[in-house]
């Protein structure tokens, strides 16, 4: 037979919460990738890096965070650093792309942004005031028996929970070809910032182009 402390009421009650924040945290995942099984040329040299976002701070934010995290062995710059904005003639810049001796392109764009509602029930929660928690089914003795008849009873009200679903896809362009020889495609849930999201999504391709010896300094 165990006998332990039970939680007070205000620790339980903490607990819940906790557990309720992390079960609700954001989280970035790689949705799906496509590699052209044509390609053999190795790992990109020189890439230039365009988040195609019309928010400008967000897109230079995104640019030169996805340059950070390109590996050496590649030498990669952000696109509003080749460019003071973005330029819609698309054969403009891939002329200028090429001159400038760029051999790939990595291409970010926002797919879609999905806002959902989920409804929570009331939830009623029963807090142990009794000074054992017991297994036996007789609660061990009457004490403990009696001890476990005061319970707070405590509930939740119904609420509504709205959710947001942001994808991103991204491209690598083979130049002077402009070929796409890799796209991956992620989701991001409930995003808290959009520092933060683009962090874990620069992570995911940066992960998967080196993965695939797209990046770097290593050899297909």
């Amino acid at each position: 037979m165990t006998h332990g402390k039970s939680l007070g009421p205000v620790a339980l009650l903490a607990t819940t919460v906790l557990l309720a924040l992390l079960a609700g945290c954001a989280s970035t995942s790689l949705l799906s990738s496509w590699e052209s099984p044509d390609y053999r040329g190795g790992p990109m040299k020189t890439l230039a890096v365009f988040a195609m976002v019309k928010d400008d701070e967000l897109r230079r934010f995104a640019e030169d965070r996805m340059v950070e995290k390109i590996p050496a062995g590649t030498r990669a710059t952000a696109g509003h650093k080749l460019f003071d904005k973005p330029d819609e003639d698309k054969e403009k810049v891939r002329a200028a792309l090429i001159e400038a001796g760029y051999d790939s392109v990595l291409v970010s764009r926002l797919v879609t942004v999905e806002k959902t509602q989920t409804y929570v029930p009331p939830h009623t929660h029963f807090i142990q005031t009794g000074p054992y928690v017991v297994t036996s089914p007789y609660y061990g003795n009457f004490i403990g028996y009696y001890g476990q008849g005061f319970v707070i009873v405590q509930t939740t009200p119904g609420y509504t929970v709205e959710n947001t679903t942001v994808v991103v896809e991204t491209v690598l362009y083979k130049l002077p070809e402009d070929k796409p020889i890799w796209t991956a495609t992620t989701r991001s849930l409930d995003p808290r910032s959009r520092p933060e999201m683009v962090e874990a999504i620069s992570h995911i391709v940066e992960t998967e182009l080196q993965k695939k010896g797209l990046v770097g300094g290593s050899t297909r």
